[in-house]
């Protein structure tokens, strides 16, 4: 990634984050040392927020560097721009140089090193409009402000954050793992009905018989293995798309079931003899697609039949008509 490509990567990790109640970048040039900012209320700058300082290098970030990144945002915070962040991270892949690193294990020698240094590092630096003495205002805020507050995220860090993961499949198509098998219900559940009720009504339809519940299509020795059949394929499609709407983002599931709406349309559209059948043909088309993207591999027959009938449940079709 480059500078700005890192940017918006970790302004996308940060709003997967919890706790933020808005989570903005900031471009190019008078941005006053902030990159990714993440407000904490809707106070926004008059309030709480943490600051995500994106430094990509080709190596750690140097001493001077990181002192000159803190100078920047305290002295703006003390010029009124803002309040001063509650925490303050270096978001480096490369990570930090040894010194640098070393002073943020060590609070008050980083607040020492950033007060002594301010005329080789700072004075200069934050602005070319002027030189920023370190007046005794200056010194007093700086000295006030929390040096335990600012931490560093390198590349291992940011890789292990459950945040992030979402972003590494949406973006980098990663592996996003197997989902938990599914358990279906001994009962039929309210949340299933509306697919339900259809298949009643198709199994009725077929029999040429009025079916007054689906407990009575259970009972029925003939069309009772397959109304298990279908809800073995709705719970097993519905644990597909919690685990993965968990884990990866929407983009990701409903991509997927896009493919899968796609590769079964036409089929569905098709002129039936009953309504069982074009249950029947739309499962066996189902079976045969091969959708795109990560969770590909996952995308079992048993899921992507039961996807099918969440779009029932989800009203985006219907078994008794056209899609």
């Amino acid at each position: 990634m480059d500078d700005t490509e890192l940017e918006q990567f970790c302004r996308a990790w940060v709003e997967k984050k919890s706790g933020y109640f808005e989570v903005k970048r900031h471009a190019g040039t008078g941005d006053l040392g902030r990159d990714v900012v993440g407000f904490l209320t809707d106070q926004r700058h008059d309030g709480e927020w943490d600051n995500y300082q994106c430094k990509q290098y080709r190596s750690g970030v140097a001493q001077t560097q990181g002192l000159l990144a803190i100078g920047k945002v305290l002295y703006w915070a003390w010029k009124g721009e803002f309040t001063a962040p509650r925490k303050f991270f270096f978001v480096a892949p490369k990570g930090l140089a040894r010194k640098l690193d070393g002073l943020l294990d060590r609070p008050s020698e980083l607040k020492k090193m950033l007060l002594d240094n301010w005329d080789t590092t700072c004075a200069k630096n934050i602005t070319n409009k002027e030189t920023i003495a370190l007046c005794t205002s200056l010194r007093a805020f700086i000295e006030a402000y929390d040096f335990k507050n600012v931490h560093s995220i390198n590349i291992d860090q940011l890789m292990a954050d459950s945040a992030v993961k979402p972003l590494l499949i949406e973006k980098f198509g990663a592996d996003p793992g197997t989902y938990p098998p599914a358990v279906v219900p001994i009962d039929v559940e309210s949340a299933e009905m509306r697919y339900i009720q259809e298949l009643v009504d198709a199994y009725g339809e077929r029999a040429k018989a009025v079916f007054a519940s689906h407990q009575d299509v259970l009972d029925d020795k003939e069309h009772g293995p397959d109304l298990r059949r279908q809800r073995d394929r709705f719970f097993e499609a519905d644990a597909f798309q919690k685990f993965y709407r968990d884990n990866t983002s929407a983009l990701v599931i409903t991509g997927f079931r896009k493919d899968v709406h796609f590769g079964v349309v036409d089929t569905w559209n098709a002129t039936t003899p009953d309504t069982l059948a074009r249950v029947e043909t739309v499962m066996k088309q189902a079976g045969t697609i091969t959708p795109a993207g990560p969770l590909a591999k996952y995308a079992h027959v048993p899921v992507k039949q039961g996807m099918c009938h969440h779009f029932v449940n989800d009203g985006e079709m219907s078994w008794k008509g056209k899609a």
